[in-house]
C-alpha cells in the first residue's frame, strides 16, 4: 500500500521529495532506495496535487542521511533549491517587481508549501531581517528543512535579482561539522545554536528589481495561490489557529483547556490533532514564549522581572532557566550581548 493512500493534505508537496531525490543521486542513491519502503514512485511525486505526510517525509529524509553519510545534506538541498520547487508561490515571487514584494508574497503564502513554518520580514533603519519561525518538531526533518530553507532563500534571492547578495544568518540548530567546507560558497555567514532563525541584510536589497518581473504573470500566480489556500482550507489552518488562540491579550497565554474549549473539542482530540501535524501544545506554547521573550529583551523596554511575569512564569528563576535552555544564555547575559538597557 502507498503512503499516499492515507494522504495528509497538510503534508509536504511531492516536489520537495523530488528535490531530495535529485540531490542524493550524486551519492549513488537510487529513487527506490528512499521510496520503496513507503510504496511510492517518482512518477507519483510528479503530480502537482500530491502531498506527503510529514511523518513519511521525515522517514525518507532520515534514510537519505543514512545512505549518503553526508551531514551537509541540507546545504546541498538549499543550494539546489529553485523557486520552481515552490509551485505557484515560487512563480509569484519570481515575477514580482522587487525583492520586498516577493518576500511579502512568500510571507503570505508559505503555508501552501510548508506546513508549520512561517516567514516574517522586519525592517529597522538600514537593516532588514527575514525571520523563519516554526512549531514543527519532527527530527531530523525539522532541522534539515530549516537549514535548507535558510540557505535556499539566499540562493534564490541572488538568482531573481541577478546580483551577488550577502547576509548574516543566525540558525537555531547545532553546529554542522561540514560548515567550514561550505562557508566560502554560501550566500551568508552562519552562526549556529542561536535562539531563532533569521537572516539580516542591507535594507537597500528590498528595493532591488527582479530580472523576471511581470505584473500580469504575478497576478495570475497570486490568484492561483489564493484558490489553493481555499481548496486546502488553510486560510485558518490548524496550527496557526491554535497559535492565535494560545495568545492572550494584552499579555500572557491561554492554557490547553482554554484553547480546546474555544475549538469546541476535547483536550485529547486537540493533542491528537497537533501530533498529526508534528507538534504538541507544549511545543507551541514554549515557542511562543521564546519568541516573545527574545522580542521583549531586544526592545529593551521591560525589566526581566516584568517579562517573566508577562510570559506566565511563577518566578524569575524559572524564566531564566527556560531562557538559558532556549539560547544558552541567561536573560541578563543575552541583554548585555545586545547592549540593551532594561526598562522600568
Amino acid at each position: 500500500m502507498s503512503s499516499l493512500d492515507n494522504l495528509d493534505t497538510q503534508g509536504l508537496p511531492g516536489a520537495y521529495a523530488l528535490l531530495l531525490l535529485d540531490v542524493t543521486r550524486r551519492w549513488g542513491v537510487e529513487d527506490q532506495d528512499l521510496l520503496a519502503t513507503h510504496g511510492l514512485t517518482r512518477e507519483q511525486l510528479t503530480s502537482p496535487t500530491v502531498r506527503i505526510p510529514m511523518a513519511v517525509m521525515n522517514a525518507i529524509y532520515e534514510q537519505a542521511l543514512v545512505l549518503t553519510e553526508e551531514p551537509a545534506l541540507p546545504f546541498y538541498i538549499g543550494m539546489q533549491m529553485k523557486l520552481s520547487s515552490h509551485g505557484f508561490i515560487g512563480f509569484a515571487a519570481m515575477t514580482a517587481d522587487t525583492v520586498a514584494q516577493a518576500l511579502e508574497l512568500v510571507e503570505r503564502f508559505i503555508s501552501l508549501r510548508i506546513m508549520g513554518f512561517s516567514i516574517r520580514l522586519t525592517r529597522q533603519d538600514e537593516r532588514a531581517s527575514i525571520h523563519l519561525d516554526t512549531a514543527f518538531n519532527l527530527q531530523p526533518l525539522r532541522d534539515g528543512a530549516v537549514a535548507a530553507l535558510m540557505i535556499g532563500l539566499g540562493q534564490m534571492a541572488q538568482v531573481v535579482t541577478g546580483q551577488t547578495l550577502f547576509g548574516v544568518a543566525e540558525i537555531d540548530i547545532p553546529y554542522n561539522t561540514r560548515y567550514e567546507s561550505f562557508k566560502h560558497i554560501l550566500p551568508a555567514q552562519i552562526s549556529f545554536g542561536r535562539p531563532g532563525n533569521v537572516i539580516h541584510f542591507d535594507a537597500s536589497y528590498l528595493d532591488l528589481p527582479l530580472v523576471m518581473a511581470d505584473s500580469h504573470s504575478m497576478q495570475l500566480a497570486v490568484e492561483q495561490c489564493e484558490r489553493e489556500l481555499m481548496a486546502l482550507g488553510l486560510n485558518n489552518r490548524f496550527i496557526m489557529q491554535v497559535r492565535q488562540l494560545v495568545k492572550k491579550e494584552p499579555q500572557g497565554f491561554h492554557s490547553l483547556e482554554e484553547v480546546s474549549e474555544k475549538l469546541h473539542m476535547s483536550e485529547r482530540t486537540l493533542k491528537r490533532q497537533l501530533a498529526h501535524e508534528g507538534t504538541t501544545f507544549s511545543d507551541i506554547l514554549e515557542d511562543m514564549r521564546r519568541q516573545a521573550a527574545i522580542e521583549m529583551l531586544e526592545r529593551g523596554e521591560d525589566s526581566v522581572e516584568r517579562i517573566s511575569d508577562s510570559l506566565g512564569y511563577s518566578d524569575v528563576a524559572n524564566f531564566s532557566r527556560a531562557f538559558k535552555r532556549w539560547t544558552g544564555a541567561s536573560p541578563a547575559q543575552y541583554r548585555r550581548s545586545l547592549g540593551a538597557t532594561p526598562g522600568a
